[in-house]
């Protein structure tokens, strides 16, 4: 029996693979910048040398590098290239997960914090929401619904539903929970939804959990929840 393999499944291994590089030369620059190999202000080597170190083209490369950006820990310099930036207790603080622990480690265990908390307040929040937190909630559907027709990052968007909607289940703890884990929330969404499918995925869930919540149906909102981070947890490369 003859076994063919479609472009989309060949595109969607490559992406894997991808995403297991850059993860991993973050980690290796992460280590770096922690034992002092790299000091504040000091040029990292180009991308095409990082590419030669690592032995990868020059894809995960930038990716490294964009992510590393956006934790703020390098800075593109004009005319030089990409330097440490200072880091300061607050930076440590509020990036703990790239200082100490594996990413790739960090992202799965934060969908498994995730299912815990989310999937609760779903359903408390189908039970418990307010007219006040439906509109809240809509505007973070409209918003992700905006960009996602400009094809534009719905990071800020997803981050604004999950927060309404966990601010809907009315659990004082919830609250400050969700909020310890702002940052890396968003480190995860920038390796999340990367691409226009993973956006349009998000979409599609985002609404059903809507659904689920304004109906006041808890256990479709629980099982919607369930499904959604599962299903965006599914993205990560697995530990090795």
């Amino acid at each position: 029996m003859a076994i063919t393999v479609s472009r989309q499944q060949l595109l969607d291994k490559s992406n894997k693979a991808a995403d297991a590089l850059y993860a991993q030369i973050v980690g290796r620059i992460r280590q770096w910048v922690r034992e002092g190999k790299l000091k504040e202000d000091e040029l990292l080597p180009s991308e095409r040398e990082l590419a030669a170190v690592f032995n990868v083209s020059r894809v995960p490369v930038r990716e490294a590098l964009k992510t590393l950006e956006f934790l703020g820990v390098v800075q593109r310099v004009r005319g030089k290239g990409v330097a440490v930036k200072r880091v300061t207790i607050n930076h440590v603080l509020s990036h703990i997960e790239f200082l100490l622990v594996d990413p790739l480690s960090t992202l799965q265990d934060l969908f498994e914090v995730r299912e815990a908390l989310e999937v609760q307040a779903a359903g408390l929040a189908a039970i418990r929401r307010t007219n006040k937190d439906i509109e809240e909630m809509d505007g973070a559907l409209i918003e992700t619904e905006l960009h996602v027709l400009h094809n534009r990052q719905i990071n800020d968007a997803s981050l604004r539903f999950h927060t309404a909607l966990i601010t809907a289940a009315h659990n004082s703890v919830s609250l400050k929970i969700n909020e310890s884990l702002l940052e890396i929330s968003r480190y995860s969404r920038q390796a999340t939804l990367k691409s226009r499918a993973q956006r349009m995925a998000s979409l599609r869930a985002h609404r059903r959990i809507f659904d689920a919540v304004r109906d006041q149906d808890a256990e479709t909102a629980k099982v919607a929840m369930m499904d959604h981070l599962r299903e965006v947890g599914s993205t990560i490369p697995k530990r090795s």
